[in-house]
């Protein structure tokens, strides 16, 4: 079974900022979580294999959305102090990177001019990123009218979008499979959208991506910590004795200084 998956890259790039839901799962919560598209992939396909009927799914195109601030030479100075956007489009800029190298197309990466209003609503947090929603629709529809046989699997948590598909694609919950983060999430403000996700009778159980991160963590050698009470995800470039419980630092930490 073959099978489409489109990536709302800006929310996905929030999930593995600072104590985001996937960095939030790591040994060390403040610091961004690094994302391996290839291992995402696969994981979507491990997961859509044990959920499929057939002879397995086939991976048939990736889409990529994002949108990037591109910052002028000599910015205004009256915009004052944009170091912070500045720092922030360099991430994206890697991150959408990563997802190219990874085989995803780049037609849904977006450069926006940066300009005096945006700079004044991205300070007062009032900026609405709407390019990207309305292209991952925009394509997704059109590929789900294309090849109505075909799963299409829609990576975000912005399921304000479900309506809009549904407008166009009535039987969408039959070909579309959501991967995003599951709605009652343990810290304050990671719940999703206001449109739940049992409002929509999916053939196919959303994939929570926040159960996965060990599978998708860019890193040679994954491990979770063996204390019962942490079970955080680590990476470390040297693999761990195997006769060795493996600690997270904090853990590790905390039992060298109560010995």
């Amino acid at each position: 079974m073959e099978f489409n998956i489109y990536v709302d890259g800006s929310w996905l790039f929030k999930q593995c900022g600072a104590n985001g839901i996937f960095a939030n799962r790591m040994e060390f919560p403040d610091t961004p979580f690094r994302l391996d598209f290839a291992r995402l992939v696969n994981v979507l396909v491990a997961q859509l294999g044990q959920r499929a009927v057939g002879s397995g799914p086939d991976a048939a195109a990736l889409y990529f959305y994002t949108a990037i601030f591109r910052i002028p030479d000599e910015p205004d100075p009256e915009w004052g102090d944009i170091e912070y956007i500045r720092r922030n489009s360099e991430a994206r800029r890697r991150f959408a990177d990563s997802a190219v190298a990874a085989g995803f197309s780049d037609e849904g990466i977006f450069d926006v001019p940066l300009r005096g209003w945006l700079v004044e609503r991205l300070r007062d947090r009032r900026y609405q990123e709407k390019m990207v929603d309305t292209s991952v629709v925009a394509r997704l529809v059109e590929q789900a009218i294309r090849d109505p046989l075909r799963l299409h699997v829609l990576i975000s948590g912005d399921l304000d979008m479900l309506p809009a598909i549904r407008t166009v694609v009535p039987d969408y919950t039959e070909t579309v499979v959501l991967a995003t983060t599951h709605p009652d999430q343990y810290a304050p403000g990671e719940g999703q959208s206001s449109f739940r996700l049992n409002q929509f009778p999916f053939q196919y159980e959303p994939i929570y991506l926040e159960r996965h991160v060990e599978d998708f963590v860019s890193g040679t050698h994954v491990y979770q910590c063996s204390n019962a009470r942490c079970n955080r995800i680590f990476v470390r470039t040297r693999a761990i004795p195997k006769r060795s419980n493996p600690l997270c630092k904090p853990c590790n930490d905390a039992r060298v200084a109560a010995a």
